[in-house]
């Protein structure tokens, strides 16, 4: 979409602007940023990733957890919000020097689409596809497409596609940020029972017994999980996910974050990522030319 073709749409939906994180953040490089204020929420996007960055709804706090270290640079991730991870999720098996987590949050989408219906409900249609110059990162061609719906709660469609001639193994994950108040007092329901990878014991599988808590580092992968997950605390959140399998928690405790310069012991507490995707043992095989569409929907537990 040409900027012309951008302001256009835009003309037709008074909650979007078009802004950048220079304006919104004070950040040195300018990313572009839509700024989104609606009859239903706050919101602003990145067009870098096609990443949610920030989401509160009308007389509520924060969903979404945006670092204020965040470093607004071309090229480099954007910390918190909803960054997407593919087309590999975490290390790259075959090649541990790629970058980690894939490459499409760091490469800039297509916006395709920009509508607000007259609730006030808004929705963002982005695109990628990948070419030739990928191809040393990763030997498959695909494309992407991602619909995000903003209102009283988010609602995000992912499709990947197999554009190539060979089977596609993607794994991927919508690694979300979410905003607690209380890092002590804050819990995951919904994964009693299940297995899960332990990262900080080379990937041990271990049973999950009662809620999750965080007392320490949590860096934990579960397969074949249930559509459903709540964060309890403040705020307390319901997530909803279809067709993507793989739950991944994770906060990397003070230790850890002392040495990640775009979080620090300073704000390690202030969220705890809860993401949905298809990963480990469930890494989807996508067929030439066939596409796959996975939900995820986050709202206000009740």
């Amino acid at each position: 979409m040409t900027i012309q073709t951008v302001m256009q749409q835009l003309s037709a939906a008074p909650s979007i602007s078009l802004t950048d994180s220079r304006e919104l953040y004070g950040s040195p490089e300018s990313i572009e940023l839509l700024h989104v204020k609606s009859p239903h929420c706050n919101a602003v996007v990145s067009i870098q990733g096609a990443q949610l960055l920030e989401f509160m709804p009308q007389d509520s706090q924060p969903w979404l957890w945006l670092s204020p270290k965040a470093i607004f640079s071309k090229g480099q991730p954007i910390r918190g919000g909803i960054p997407i991870c593919a087309p590999w999720f975490g290390v790259n098996q075959q090649d541990p020097l790629k970058p980690k987590h894939g490459f499409v949050r760091t490469r800039n989408w297509q916006l395709v689409n920009i509508t607000e219906n007259d609730q006030g409900i808004v929705e963002l249609t982005f695109s990628f596809t990948s070419d030739k110059s990928d191809t040393p990162l990763f030997p498959h061609a695909f494309s992407l497409k991602l619909v995000m719906t903003l209102a009283e709660h988010i609602h995000i469609s992912f499709i990947a596609q197999n554009t190539g001639t060979e089977t596609m193994p993607f794994s991927w994950a919508l690694h979300s940020y979410f905003n607690v108040d209380n890092l002590k007092v804050a819990e995951v329901e919904g994964l009693n029972q299940h297995a899960y990878l332990d990262a900080t014991q080379d990937l041990t599988r271990t049973i999950q017994h009662g809620p999750i808590c965080f007392e320490s580092e949590v860096d934990r992968v579960y397969e074949n999980v249930g559509s459903e997950q709540v964060i309890t605390g403040s705020p307390s959140l319901l997530l909803r996910g279809n067709n993507c399998p793989t739950a991944i928690v994770w906060n990397p405790g003070i230790k850890l974050a002392e040495k990640m310069a775009d979080i620090t012991s300073e704000h390690y507490d202030e969220y705890i990522c809860v993401e949905r995707g298809a990963a480990f043992a469930n890494t989807w095989k996508v067929q030439p030319q066939q596409s796959i569409t996975a939900t995820l929907s986050i709202l206000a537990s009740t």
